[in-house]
């Protein structure tokens, strides 16, 4: 569980910075590991409990094993040894494991399919069968994918392997077909085929309006790259070629992490510092090189991470926070344990919408104005906190791990909210219990 220490989230480390410049304090690296194991433990007791309330799904996989049928459009390039000839001699009308359901020649309408009709430069084939006999049948007469604007077989690299990705919240690709977009010519493969909710779709793939969630399989070439921006702002695939390279570099990294957690959680040097020297400790001893460490970071949370503290400054020092945390104490009175509640409750339910670093800025000066309003240590109003806005069990948007279940393991909405809800106000009840049990309330 990512709460379990300061750097396992982006609100934990928010918050932990947030406090220190108002307090000059820095906290413990292990603050909330207690709390957090607390909140895991009965966590995972709920999802065993409650877990007839899940629906049996089957594997993205499962979806495209189902059925032998796939239909898969083809190109046929300027130099391929079959044009002139027609479908019958060139052994394109019956092709084993399946057969062509469709010809267009160039950019005209489909034609019809019969073993007389002549094949021409940039012809459309649309074949159906079994993928692996397609893929052959491909490759040994030189057809190319329908959207690859190339004129030589010299210019293509082979299809060789096959994968398997989803399309993510916020893609590029939602509400449009493959056909309307230049997603495969861009990032050179071919969609040979699109489930939705564990079913796989009888369309023809390249046609289908897709939407998030949806699993594609993919014909990839060898030396595909799937780690590139344009790949990783549309979908997210589920098997990696990375293989990690098991060694001394295995072992020396294990060492620097938990020096890195032992030396900050004992005070010895402060967990910035820790974690700057650890990163140059992991290059000086060979477990990365610089080209590798550069490449893992993303630099899209130091974005994230320093808007998000922008955003704490600002509702802090326009006054934001303190009319919120007056109108707070309004409604819950002055008894501390039921204003922690009240802000805890309402930071699970808002970070369900969005991200939880901005859920953690929002609310770090409304609980320190709170606590301090109330005349009493904010420091357990901030351990709260770090566990509630990642708490986030109700929908499939709450959480990037949500996606990475949610159209793989083909569940609905409506599933999320099912067991999201009562977990949100089971892990609520867990947080608000274990940290004043760890961290009692103490008057200033």
């Amino acid at each position: 569980m990512c709460v379990c220490t300061l750097i396992g989230t982006p609100p934990n480390l928010i918050i932990s910075g947030l406090y220190e410049e108002n307090t000059g304090v820095a906290m413990n690296v292990l603050a909330t590991t207690i709390p957090g194991l607390f909140c895991l433990f009965i966590g995972v007791l709920s999802v065993i409990a409650m877990r007839r309330l899940l629906p049996d799904r089957e594997a993205p996989e499962a979806a495209f094993g189902a059925t032998s049928e796939y239909t898969v459009e083809l190109r046929v390039p300027s130099d391929n040894p079959q044009i002139g000839m027609t479908l019958g001699k060139a052994g394109f009308f019956h092709v084993k494991g399946g057969s062509l359901i469709e010809i267009r020649h160039l950019d005209d309408g489909p034609s019809p399919v019969s073993e007389d009709e002549h094949i021409m430069a940039g012809d459309h084939l649309v074949f159906a069968g079994q993928i692996d006999e397609i893929y052959e049948m491909a490759v040994r007469h030189q057809l190319v994918a329908s959207d690859q604007h190339i004129f030589s077989m010299n210019d293509v690299d082979m299809y060789s392997q096959i994968r398997t990705a989803y399309v993510t919240f916020g893609s590029t690709l939602i509400g449009r077909s493959i056909a309307d977009t230049t997603f495969e010519k861009d990032n050179n493969l071919m969609v040979a085929a699109v489930a939705r909710r564990g079913k796989r779709l009888n369309e023809t793939p390249r046609k289908v309006v897709l939407q998030a969630g949806d699993t594609l399989l993919l014909i990839c070439p060898r030396n595909f790259n799937a780690d590139t921006s344009s790949l990783r702002s549309t979908v997210h695939f589920f098997d990696s070629e990375e293989v990690p390279n098991i060694g001394y570099g295995t072992l020396f990294s294990t060492d620097i992490m938990i020096a890195m957690v032992t030396l900050s959680a004992l005070g010895v040097i402060p967990l910035l510092q820790c974690t700057f020297l650890a990163a140059a400790a992991m290059v000086i001893f060979r477990c990365c090189n610089v080209e590798q460490a550069m490449k893992a970071i993303n630099w899209e949370i130091p974005m994230v991470f320093a808007g998000s503290a922008v955003l704490g400054l600002a509702i802090q020092k326009t006054g934001i926070a303190e009319r919120m945390a007056n109108g707070i104490l309004d409604v819950c009175g002055t008894n501390p344990l039921v204003v922690m509640t009240g802000i805890c409750f309402v930071g699970t339910f808002v970070t369900e919408f969005i991200s939880n670093t901005a859920a953690g800025a929002m609310f770090f000066p409304i609980m320190y104005e709170a606590a301090e309003k109330l005349g009493y240590d904010p420091y357990p109003f901030l351990i709260a906190p770090m566990i509630s806005v990642s708490s986030s069990f109700a929908t499939p948007i709450g959480s990037p791990t949500h996606m990475l279940v949610y159209g793989p393991g083909s569940y609905r909405f409506s599933d999320f909210m099912r067991i999201g809800l009562l977990m949100n106000l089971i892990i609520l009840a867990a947080n608000i219990f274990i940290v004043n049990i760890v961290y009692p309330l103490t008057p200033l």
